[in-house]
């Protein structure tokens, strides 16, 4: 058990009855700079809060805002998902895919590139027991658009009728 004789300190008045703060020297470092610290953790606090409504506030003023709340609202028809939520994070997972000429040369080409995509995971998706019986797919809207490589692969999963309709849809038919 420790002793508690060590942490007791002398504390002394002054003459209205106020503690005179008597530390010595790196305990005053000590507080310094914890209340450094703390001031410039309020700081970030405030620059992070202002960043994150700029982003959603610029997501929603983007050109393909539109393009990626339809394609959300497919998603959740398609791959039976009616309770999720459209949100600022999820438009700039599928922004990239959206935005980028290498995914087609317009945006009507590239929003049938990343319906294929969504047709794909709603075909074939990989799926799993849990141990209380239902069953969880894994045709996220967030694990479609998570990388290059995922929906790539979703895009390859998709039905031969789907890739027919956007093959069409993106002039290459």
């Amino acid at each position: 058990m420790a002793d508690p004789a060590r942490h007791l300190k002398v504390v002394e008045f002054d003459d209205n009855g106020q503690v005179v703060e008597t530390t010595c020297a790196e305990c005053r470092a000590l507080k310094d700079h914890v209340a450094g610290l703390e001031r410039d953790l309020k700081g970030w606090a405030i620059r992070y809060a202002e960043l994150k409504r700029d982003k959603a506030t610029e997501a929603e003023e983007h050109p393909c805002w539109d393009a990626g709340r339809w394609l959300f609202a497919y998603w959740k028809r398609a791959c039976k998902h009616p309770r999720a939520r459209w949100s600022h994070d999820r438009f700039w997972l599928a922004e990239p895919f959206l935005v980028h000429e290498k995914w087609g040369k317009s945006l009507h080409a590239r929003v049938a590139l990343c319906r294929l995509a969504i047709d794909g995971a709603q075909f074939d998706a990989w799926q799993v027991q849990r141990k209380n019986g239902s069953v969880k797919r894994f045709d996220d809207f967030d694990m479609i658009f998570s990388s290059t490589g995922k929906f790539e692969d979703f895009c390859k999963r998709a039905p031969a009728d789907a890739v027919a309709r956007c093959a069409a849809a993106r002039g290459e038919a």
